[in-house]
């Protein structure tokens, strides 16, 4: 019984340290959370892909993508830029000049984001 009893603690506590369990967006991109006190940081799990330009000037950028969301419902992404973001029916979006990168049917928590709405 003993044996059982470290067994059930070990695997709760494991759960308790790993946090929240990743946000996958529309585009299959899953992105880890952190909380900060200006807002949250989803960071992605894996290299993104992303346009940036336009015509023969565009290029593509690759690199582990940091999307930090304020508190005022800002945005700001390094390769996509300022923006917003807020919650929507059936999910959250974070909505660049150029990209929308959507979370759909997913809910996040950003400390004193609360009034962010779409």
């Amino acid at each position: 019984m003993k044996c059982l009893w470290l067994l059930v603690c070990s695997v709760l506590s494991s759960a308790a340290l790993a946090g929240p369990a990743p946000y996958t967006s529309a585009n299959g991109h899953q992105y880890t959370y952190a909380s900060n006190d200006n807002g949250a940081v989803l960071e992605s799990i894996n290299p993104v892909s992303r346009f940036k330009g336009q015509g023969a000037g565009t290029r593509v950028i690759t690199g582990t993508e940091k999307l930090y969301l304020g508190k005022s419902c800002d945005a700001y992404s390094e390769v996509l830029g300022s923006g917003s973001w807020g919650w929507a029916n059936g999910g959250f979006i974070v909505d660049f000049p150029e990209a929308v990168v959507k979370f759909p049917r997913q809910e996040i928590t950003v400390p004193g984001g609360m009034h962010c709405r779409l």
